[in-house]
């Protein structure tokens, strides 16, 4: 029995050593969890500082940006505020239609002048006068076949060439809106404009006429449209050279001078009443007559009061007081051409335009129209 207790005490002594080692890992791990605990903390504590340096900066921005839509209202106030002083300052000095009107009609008297200084013509042919219109490239406002123009050229060779010529200049800046402006161009302000009209409310709309007026003034000072307008003159005159070399005058025409004449009488004032009009807040627009307003081509008295209506024998002016005591549908002879299209101020907001000038016409006035017209015209 005694020899059996050597082995009970290397086996206490074992478990002894092994809860010892236990105890020191125990206390290994311990060590170890304070020390990941300690780290946590001090991480987490700069997390926490740095969360809050951030809420601080997202607090300052969100208060600048508060800041920042504060004065931008108030920039947007004072800018409606300025657009409405402007447009009230432009619509005080702008164009009048006195000084539109004035210039036309000046423009249309110099031009009368000018092609009635022209000698007679003593001899054309149809195929003269065809090859002169075809090669002139301007359209004439009233449809009729070239034998009758042939035939205006013997009783009505001034009113005649004053229609074509002006048509050539109608086409060249009247007829677009910003003359000298190409089609490209021009259909891009019209998508800017209504793009910028349907981003805007009925409010707003005064915003957008003003960018639309800014931008056709801005479009005619620069050196693009200065050149188109050089350049349309300058085709102008080599159409209207092209267009009399086709007849034979009856009287020697010096054309330098003639021309020299034509520019500074005509030409440069309707290059300056376009450029007027470009720079102006306001519209305006021509208005030719076609057949439809002259059923069988006859002229009646109450035609007298729209139109300014020119005898093709005098050269007067007809007046509706020679026919008073007549009926307004008394025939008063037949109508040759347009010569000039009527002048009017556009409108907005469906509102009717304003005629500032009546068109001229030329009559051939005969003492009684024939029979068969009239019961044409009755039935």
């Amino acid at each position: 029995m005694a020899q059996k207790r050597p082995s009970s005490d290397n086996q206490a002594s074992d478990s002894k050593g092994r809860q010892v080692e236990d105890n020191h890992g125990l206390v290994q791990h311990c060590d170890r969890l304070e020390d990941l605990s300690n780290s946590l903390h001090q991480e987490l504590s700069t997390l926490r500082r740095v969360s809050i340096r951030k809420q601080n900066s997202i607090d300052s921005l969100q208060q600048k940006l508060s800041e920042l839509r504060h004065q931008n209202q108030e920039l947007e106030e004072q800018l409606q505020e300025c657009q409405a002083r402007i447009l009230k300052l432009t619509f005080a000095n702008d164009l009048s239609d006195t000084t539109v009107i004035q210039e036309f009609v000046r423009i249309r008297d110099n031009l009368s002048n000018w092609c009635e200084g022209l000698p007679d013509i003593i001899y054309y042919s149809d195929s003269d006068l065809r090859g002169a219109l075809e090669g002139f490239k301007c359209c004439l406002q009233i449809t009729q076949d070239l034998d009758t123009h042939a035939q205006m050229l013997l009783e009505a060779q001034s009113e005649l060439l004053m229609h074509i010529t002006f048509c050539r200049l109608w086409r060249g800046f009247l007829q677009t809106l910003i003359p000298g402006i190409s089609s490209s161009d021009e259909a891009l302000l019209r998508e800017l404009y209504a793009g910028l009209l349907s981003q805007q409310s009925g409010e707003d709309s005064e915003s957008a006429k003003i960018w639309k007026w800014s931008t056709r003034r801005a479009y005619v000072a620069c050196q693009r449209y200065e050149k188109r307008m050089n350049e349309e003159c300058i085709n102008i005159i080599d159409d209207l050279h092209n267009l009399f070399s086709w007849f034979d005058f009856g009287g020697q025409v010096n054309w330098a001078n003639k021309m020299a004449r034509f520019i500074e009488d005509i030409l440069k004032p309707v290059v300056g009443l376009v450029t007027q009009i470009s720079n102006s807040s306001a519209y305006y627009g021509w208005q030719w007559y076609g057949e439809a307003f002259f059923p069988e081509r006859v002229v009646r008295k109450y035609h007298l009061e729209q139109f300014i209506v020119q005898d093709s024998r005098t050269h007067h002016r007809i007046r509706v007081a020679n026919f008073e005591s007549l009926p307004d549908e008394t025939p008063v002879g037949e109508l040759l051409i347009v010569i000039f299209p009527a002048l009017f101020r556009c409108a907005n907001n469906g509102h009717e335009h304003l005629l500032l000038e009546k068109a001229v016409i030329l009559t051939r006035v005969v003492e009684e129209v024939p029979s068969q017209k009239i019961s044409e015209k009755r039935s």
